[in-house]
C-alpha cells in the first residue's frame, strides 16, 4: 500500500522532463523573439543580442530555483 505523498517514478520523471523542457524553453524563446523583432524591424541584431541576454539571465535564474530545491 502506498503512502499518502509518495510518488511513483513516472510522476517523478515527467515532473523533471517539465522542468528540463521549460528551462530550455526559457533560454531559446527570446532569443527567437528577438530575432523575429529584427526581422521585423529590419534592424541590426540588436533585438537578438538584448533576447539572448535576457534568455540567459531568466534561464540561469530558473536554474538556480531548481538547483535549490528541496527534492
Amino acid at each position: 500500500m502506498e503512502r499518502p505523498g509518495s510518488r511513483s517514478p513516472l510522476s517523478i520523471g515527467m515532473d523533471w522532463a517539465a522542468r528540463i523542457t521549460t528551462l530550455g524553453l526559457e533560454f531559446v524563446l527570446p532569443t527567437l523573439g528577438g530575432a523575429y523583432l529584427d526581422r521585423y524591424l529590419g534592424t541590426t541584431p540588436l533585438a537578438t543580442l538584448i533576447g539572448s541576454v535576457v534568455g540567459f539571465a531568466i534561464g540561469m535564474t530558473q536554474l538556480m530555483k531548481i538547483a535549490k530545491a528541496k527534492p
